[in-house]
């Protein structure tokens, strides 16, 4: 495995991995009124340490949610087809890295769709002018997935690009070895036969 494939395995995974973090958790934004301070995040509000659900969310945030949820899915089947699926195939071999490239800009773009829709939202709520809202280190990881995965996307298209250089050597160097093993058993056969020809010259004698 060479450099390129092993960073695009480390890239696309870790970012996921990462990803999967930041939806699930609940501290994205820290709201402070008077009256209290308390945590949201995509799914739940924590105040102190009690964590409901949103009741009712905003179109624009359930929007956000949904696009994420999509990222989500895009790179686990990138990750999937790199480590699992090309296993069953010889053919989805080649596509290896690939398919979780062309999967990890897609997340990238629906990271960035679903993560500006939800700045926004939060910049023109209410809560940001009536009570003192900032974003939290979860909220901020988030964002960076968004260039992770198009590195891994870029990882991955180098690490295709590779693997055909690769193959193509390789078929080179297999379609020599069996043209040379072949002009080698031509010329052995040949051989025997003249050495079995000078024998059989040899065994008769002629006649009187």
């Amino acid at each position: 495995m060479s450099w390129s494939e092993r960073m695009a395995t480390v890239f696309t995974l870790s970012t996921l991995f990462s990803l999967v973090f930041v939806i699930m958790n609940h501290q994205w934004i820290k709201v402070e009124t008077e009256m209290q301070i308390y945590y949201s995040g995509l799914w739940k509000v924590c105040l102190k340490l009690v964590c409901p659900n949103l009741v009712a969310s905003a179109p624009n945030v359930n929007g956000a949610k949904t696009l994420l949820v999509m990222a989500l899915f895009c790179g686990f089947v990138g990750a999937s087809f790199m480590s699992i699926t090309y296993h069953y195939s010889a053919t989805s071999a080649t596509y290896r890295y690939l398919v979780p490239a062309v999967g990890s800009f897609i997340a990238a773009a629906l990271v960035f769709l679903g993560l500006s829709i939800y700045t926004i939202r939060i910049s023109t709520h209410g809560i940001s002018r009536t009570s003192a809202a900032s974003y939290q280190w979860p909220f901020y990881l988030a964002w960076t997935t968004c260039p992770f995965f198009i590195l891994s996307g870029f990882l991955g298209l180098v690490a295709h690009q590779h693997m055909l250089m690769h193959g193509a050597v390789l078929s080179d160097r297999e379609s020599r070895e069996s043209e040379t093993s072949s002009i080698w058993s031509s010329s052995s056969s040949s051989s025997l036969f003249w050495e079995e020809g000078e024998k059989d010259s040899k065994t008769q004698f002629p006649r009187v």
